[in-house]
């Protein structure tokens, strides 16, 4: 009888389960499969020319597909010279270009050095010898979307016609910049002084510099003075390694809300005819290498200048064990080396692209080489740019 009693209780359960399992994906969304969702025809498009040499981005907006449900989307841009879009075939590649950046929301600012490597690509394609036009050209655009980080969703827009892209064939290839500065509130509160980055030793397009920050310091650069490049520029990519807090604003402005000494890097590269900047901010950490620790060629803590907790004080280093030259130089990803510095007559001097191989006092001069000995310091103040040994 007990049996029968478990065997039927058994039976109930399994049954309740199987009822709670039927509500549960009567509540579930349910993914439509759309074929197409709406791109939205810019205003004034017919009578505005997108000028791609000298604009940034050009907007555009469109509705969510209709998934069925709110589903996180990543859109690509197609473009075309021809307002129908035909496949690759056996016979003839696609007459349409997918642009390399994609984009998350419904309202994209496309980068506008990308849309112009494209027509020009699509031009030299289908108008073999022929000369790139001077004068505004018809370009057509359509957006492909997908449920991020999924192969589902998959659905292709309408096509819109932009009339009027001036788009810029120029042959001159764009050069890696020589130099990047800083400007912002670390450096004085009415963003007067631009101050140069260090040139990273032997990467063209990389610099670098130790800064103090106070906390919700704001600052932007530029490749020149007066070129203010912030965190609303599409070009740019901002990288934390410092728990420094630092973030985009409102009004471009880049913002670091932990207050301590970092290490910028910005990394400049050519992408058609722009140019893409990636910033890293690092600890601000320095290191004693070489003959005064003992022949350590490595980031040890060991042998890690002590770091003031304010913009004026001194980095102090460890007390030397040996005579010999003093190698010094900034923690990054990049070869020591490539951060590398001395003094000279008491001020900071950067390695930059200086031939420096077996020795400072060697390949540049005996006026660069700082010669330690067992218990001597070095001190250096970034913010006045000067140094000593002690």
């Amino acid at each position: 009888m007990k049996k029968i009693f478990n065997i039927l209780l058994l039976a109930v359960f399994t049954l309740s389960v199987f009822t709670a399992c039927e509500k549960d994906d009567d509540s579930n969304p349910v993914l439509k499969e759309p074929i197409t969702f709406s791109l939205n025809l810019p205003p004034y498009a017919a009578n505005n020319i997108y000028d791609l040499k000298n604009a940034k981005t050009v907007e555009l907006t469109c509705s969510q597909p209709d998934y069925g449900f709110p589903a996180a989307t990543t859109y690509s841009v197609q473009v075309a010279l021809n307002s129908e879009f035909t496949e690759k075939t056996e016979e003839s590649e696609a007459n349409y270009t997918e642009l390399t950046t994609t984009y998350s929301t419904a309202k994209m600012d496309v980068v506008a050095s990308e849309l112009n490597t494209a027509i020009i690509e699509l031009w030299t394609a289908q108008n073999e010898g022929a000369d790139f036009p001077t004068t505004p050209i018809s370009v057509f655009i359509r957006l492909k979307a997908t449920i991020t980080d999924s192969d589902r969703g998959v659905c292709i827009s309408n096509v819109i016609e932009l009339p009027k892209v001036l788009g810029n064939a120029s042959t001159d290839k764009l050069e890696a910049p020589q130099t990047m500065f800083l400007v912002g509130s670390m450096l004085d509160t009415e963003w007067t002084i631009w101050k140069p980055m260090v040139q990273v030793s032997g990467l063209d397009g990389q610099f670098w510099r130790l800064i103090y920050f106070t906390a919700g310091d704001e600052f932007k650069f530029g490749t020149k003075e007066k070129e203010y490049i912030g965190s609303d520029d599409t070009r740019l990519t901002i990288t934390d390694k410092a728990e420094s807090g630092v973030i985009g604003t409102n009004s471009g402005n880049i913002t670091v809300k932990n207050a301590g000494w970092y290490v910028v890097f910005i990394k400049a590269a050519v992408k058609g005819s722009d140019y893409t900047f990636t910033m890293t901010f690092y600890p601000g950490e320095v290191y004693l290498f070489g003959a005064t620790n003992g022949g350590t060629w490595d980031y040890n803590d060991t042998w890690k200048f002590t770091a003031p907790d304010n913009k004026d004080g001194s980095f102090v280093s460890p007390a030397m064990t040996a005579s010999g030259e003093a190698r010094i130089c900034v923690k990054t990803d990049v070869d020591w080396w490539r951060t590398e510095f001395t003094l000279c007559n008491g001020e900071i001097f950067y390695r930059e692209n200086n031939p420096v191989n077996d020795s400072w006092g060697k390949d540049v001069g005996p006026e660069y080489s700082i010669q330690g000995a067992a218990g001597k310091t070095i001190q250096l103040n970034f913010t006045a740019g000067t140094g000593e040994l002690k």
